[in-house]
């Protein structure tokens, strides 16, 4: 006979973190709003988030996880994209055993726990953690390119240099120091770790816009100053090899680019528009044509 669950209140009870009387308060609370008791305990200021991660933990057979003293792996976007990490708020401790850790803030989702399994085709072992500590991890550690694209993006603002300055020297360097370069390669480096389809670079009346398409939808991930447009655009034309004089007529071309040990190929067309040449990139990976019965989840 299987065993049966304990209550979160006894576990809570049991631990001494709570007496008899504010847990009853509590409880009543709880059915009379309508909202877990975990919840309602936080709420009432009677426990800790952390207090109540870890008797989750003690009722769904789970470890309870401290983030402030745990490591999270730096290639945390490699073992999960990064654009799961934010829609589902869940983070990465490693992988063990062919198992890949993950922490989890809310164990009674069932159907979040059979969708990270389906997605990340592996299988997994579950902690818990704070919410509010995933949050911060996520919210605070997890946009570093994001200031990357912004402190260049800022770097070639602050240094007044005119558009055709720009232009010429996007035609002429070939190392990874100049500005523009550097932010064309975090935008494209980006993309394929987000496991984004394509990346559209859009002219508007005062930005351009760069989108990351992701699972089939397009995700605004970041608004360039109208006025690095040009250089922005020579740049991608250079690298796939149009013509940087034509700006009248539709052009195709194509990138290839060594991303994490894998060559990456890029189909990049160029269309004029009326705020400028609108540039996609569509991302062409060598694993996406062998796709088997264990990468579609079976």
């Amino acid at each position: 006979m299987a065993r049966k669950r304990r209550h979160l209140g006894e576990i809570i009870y049991a631990k001494g973190w709570v007496d008899k009387p504010n847990l009853i308060r509590a409880l009543k609370k709880s059915k009379e709003t309508n909202r877990r008791l975990g919840e309602t305990l936080v709420e009432m200021g009677l426990a800790t988030e952390d207090q109540i991660m870890q008797a989750l933990g003690r009722q769904f057979g789970m470890d309870y996880v401290d983030l402030d003293d745990v490591q999270i792996p730096s290639d945390a976007k490699q073992l999960i994209p990064e654009d799961v990490m934010k829609k589902h708020r869940v983070l990465p401790l490693g992988r063990e055993n062919g198992r890949l850790k993950v922490v989890i803030r809310d164990p009674m989702n069932l159907e979040l726990l059979d969708l990270l399994r389906f997605r990340l085709n592996s299988e997994l072992e579950f902690y818990l953690a704070s919410p509010m500590k995933i949050d911060a991890y996520i919210d605070k550690k997890m946009d570093e390119v994001r200031s990357s694209i912004d402190a260049t993006a800022a770097e070639l603002t602050a240094a007044g240099h005119s558009i055709e300055a720009e232009v010429r020297k996007a035609q002429v360097e070939e190392d990874d120091e100049g500005p523009i370069i550097r932010l064309v390669n975090l935008i494209i480096d980006e993309a394929v770790k987000m496991r984004a389809s394509d990346v559209h670079v859009e002219p508007m009346a005062d930005r351009v816009r760069v989108r990351y398409r992701i699972d089939g939808v397009c995700i605004e991930r970041d608004n360039i100053p109208k006025n690095m447009q040009a250089p922005l655009l020579a740049r991608l034309k250079i690298m796939s090899g149009m013509d940087i004089g034509e700006r009248r007529l539709p052009q195709d071309g194509r990138i290839k680019r060594m991303i994490e040990n894998q060559d990456i190929d890029f189909r990049v067309s160029a269309l004029p528009g009326y705020h400028g040449e609108s540039t996609v990139l569509r991302i062409l990976r060598p694993d996406s044509v062998n796709i088997g019965i264990q990468a579609i989840g079976f």
